[in-house]
């Protein structure tokens, strides 16, 4: 007897993708927060031409979670103790810190926020006492995070440090090392605070120091707001040691009582970097296409890995990828000239990790960073770092959050004839409140790509981020029927008309 391999053969001529949703399966509800992250930076200080538009910016994307990074790579900023303290004084100065703070805070209108104080002072390891800082407040120190080794080895020191920290911001204050109070008058209300960000990264450290550290951190600062949530390892995205996650989310490795609410890691997708500097040497863009694209399916493989190892050792502890993103080769640029077509493919890549984190359980989605600049890995920045402008990657993120709902359920949906999905468009379909039916798409090519949704007759709205749109909002049109063309690096939404 012959086979029917009829339904596994294209039509004569079928030039539109196919797109199959199943309404009627309402198994799966979106439980995954989509949010950002802002840093300390010098475009974001208050005399800088970008800082309003920024801020506004971050103001209107509207969302829960948004997370504050001090990074290390402006300790002038970053650390408020930037010398030990001597038997008469200490260098406690929050006048660089707070206007970023009181910004941020100010934008998120109330919002639950996440506190990511990250960098150690580096006179707290052996040898890190050697770094010179200077005075020069827009510098970047790449070399900051210089040393291994705790001159502490109770963690006490660090731990205290970050109390002081955590104090200042939440209860008002802090008594520093010589017994002096100092009154800060801020009483912010934090959602989370997360441990250290990629500590696998420069101070390498093992799995094992940092559970510690966590542990020593937590149980000082979590006195001062019984409801504030913890996140721990924060993982680059260098590489995922899996030891990492078997340590630390094995509750039998921390201090009891030790609460372990979240953990984090972090993606960033690069073509080779073979000059981080200049354009000189690395791959064309018409290759970074497949290289973003490749690597972010590599990335969920991990993820289902490191789901599996947290489902088995502490099954409660959220999984928040929370610095998603992706940058051309040279990342240090001071001088970058980055193709105009980039933030569109960007913003595609970011999307399209979203919708495929959404079958992982991520609990939430960080698109990074909302502020690059040249020399500080610009091709992460949300917005334009001289204007404060929003550019493509941004207009993406905000359709999304302004299309979806936590709570939406989760319809199945595949691209392609059966057996054979059509990896260059990926769709993800969602019913909303009233029924109301709204479909994702991302068109992961540089061309554009026509597509056909079945039994969709609805007149709709199809408004696209994408390579013709550029920076600008999302452009609008309305359709008839389920058949229409996305346009190149397409992040899209199909809604009711």
């Amino acid at each position: 007897m012959t086979e029917d391999h009829s339904l596994l053969a294209p039509p004569e001529h079928a030039p539109a993708i196919p797109i199959t949703i199943d309404w009627e399966d309402e198994s799966r509800t979106l439980t995954t927060v989509l949010t950002t992250h802002l840093w300390a930076a010098p475009p974001l200080e208050r005399d800088a031409p970008a800082h309003d538009r920024a801020f506004q910016a971050l103001r209107d994307l509207n969302v829960d979670y948004a997370r504050f990074l001090p990074w290390f790579s402006n300790p002038l900023v970053s650390v408020p103790a930037l010398s030990a303290p001597t038997a008469t004084g200490t260098s406690w100065d929050f006048s660089r810190l707070d206007p970023y703070v009181e910004d941020f805070m100010n934008a998120a209108e109330g919002r639950p926020v996440v506190a990511n104080f990250a960098t150690i002072p580096h006179w707290m390891f052996v040898g890190g006492d050697q770094i010179e800082i200077g005075g020069d407040r827009d510098h970047i120190h790449w070399d900051y995070e210089q040393g291994v080794q705790f001159r502490d080895q109770t963690l006490e020191e660090v731990a205290d440090y970050f109390y002081r920290i955590a104090s200042w911001y939440i209860a008002g204050g802090f008594v520093d090392e010589l017994g002096v109070r100092h009154e800060s008058g801020h009483r912010y209300r934090f959602a989370q605070w997360e441990v250290l960000c990629e500590p696998d990264l420069n101070r390498r450290m093992t799995p094992e120091t940092y559970t510690r550290l966590y542990d020593a951190v937590v149980a000082r600062v979590r006195t001062l707001d019984p409801e504030m949530e913890f996140v721990g390892l924060s993982l680059s995205h260098v590489h995922h040691n899996p030891e990492y996650f078997w340590h630390f989310l094995d509750p039998s490795h921390h201090a009891a009582g030790i609460p372990l609410d979240a953990f984090s890691v972090h993606f960033y997708a690069s073509p080779d970097i073979v000059n981080p500097f200049g354009p000189e040497g690395n791959p064309p863009a018409a290759q970074w296409e497949t290289a973003f694209f490749t690597q972010a399916d590599g990335f969920i493989e991990q993820l289902r890995y490191i789901r599996s190892i947290a489902d088995r050792l502490s099954p409660d502890t959220r999984m928040l990828l929370n610095e998603i993103g992706t940058y051309p080769s040279d990342v240090m640029n001071p001088n970058p000239s980055i193709p105009a077509d980039y933030w569109a493919l960007s913003a595609a890549v970011q999307s399209y990790l979203w919708a495929r984190s959404l079958e992982i359980g991520a609990d939430l989605f960080g698109v990074a960073e909302f502020n690059g600049y040249p020399g500080m890995i610009p091709g992460t920045s949300l917005v334009d770092w001289e204007t404060g402008e929003p550019n493509a990657r941004y207009r993406a993120l905000k359709l999304l959050v302004e299309s979806v709902r936590l709570g939406d359920v989760i319809a199945p949906t595949t691209t392609g004839y059966p057996g054979f999905p059509d990896a260059r468009v990926y769709a993800q379909a969602f019913t909303g409140s009233g029924r109301s039916r709204t479909v994702v798409l991302v068109n992961k090519r540089g061309v554009p790509i026509d597509v056909e949704l079945d039994v969709w007759i609805e007149p709709s709205i199809l408004r696209s981020v994408d390579v013709t749109t550029g920076n600008r909002a999302p452009r609008g049109q309305h359709t008839s029927g389920g058949r229409f063309t996305l346009e190149p690096y397409a992040t899209a939404v199909l809604t009711r008309g």
